[in-house]
């Protein structure tokens, strides 16, 4: 009569080894997939507020100043005329919009100064805020100028709102280090200077995701809108 015989201990091992490999290959890609699906939904949320804040400048005749708190309503104690007072949470509350990114934190938004007591006319902009690409900051390669929109100036940007993506830590010029442990959970992350960093998602060293309000389409949809000139 034939004996059957069980696994050996080295046999067993390998069968493990092998399956770990196949479930391996299997939760990676889904990984990637649920952080890419991530990503997708929060840049959909983020020009639903660029959409959000042209109509709230078509409203008020105005864009609303960052908020200082999680509230979502925009600061009236402390106005953002002033360049180091214009970072800080969205002050989403008022424009009716999803407070959170994908991962779950609050969305950061940057405006400049002189657009929140009313749209100027001639267009000017009193802070020169910047978006620069991730790997050539400081090489000159701005993605944000433009030429001759009623004056002449290098700057296109009238608000910056951005995600501080999966790791919710602002990264590069976004945070006023990009290694003192600054996080979006609090107001102290929030950079002090004007230039901000856009670029595609790098594991473990680039997430955020950003998009910005051109001076060119506010000032457009506000003429369409028989908003402007005030």
């Amino acid at each position: 009569m034939k004996i059957s015989q069980g696994f050996t201990l080295i046999e067993m091992a390998i069968v493990l080894l092998i399956m770990g490999f196949l479930m391996g290959g299997l939760f990676m890609p889904l990984s990637m997939q649920m952080n890419q699906q991530k990503i997708k939904d929060t840049e959909r949320t983020l020009e639903t507020i660029k959409d959000a804040l042209i109509g709230y400048a078509v409203i008020n005749g105005n864009l609303p100043c960052p908020a200082l708190d999680k509230g979502g309503h925009e600061s009236s104690t402390n106005p953002c005329t002033t360049y180091n007072n214009s970072d800080g949470y969205l002050p989403w509350a008022d424009l009716g919009v999803n407070k959170y990114d994908a991962w779950g934190n609050i969305f950061r938004y940057r405006l400049d100064g002189s657009f929140s007591d009313s749209i100027p006319n001639p267009i000017v902009v009193e802070h020169e805020l910047e978006i620069r690409d991730v790997n050539k900051v400081g090489d000159g390669n701005l993605l944000s100028s433009f030429e001759n929109i009623a004056t002449d100036t290098n700057s296109n940007v009238v608000a910056i709102i951005y995600s501080c993506g999966k790791n919710g830590i602002p990264n590069k010029t976004n945070a006023i280090s990009e290694y003192s442990g600054a996080n979006c959970s609090t107001a102290s992350s929030t950079t002090s200077n004007n230039v901000y960093t856009k670029d595609g998602y790098v594991e473990d060293k680039f997430d955020d995701i950003l998009v910005w309000l051109p001076k060119t389409i506010l000032i457009n949809q506000l003429v369409l809108a028989g908003k402007w000139p005030p």
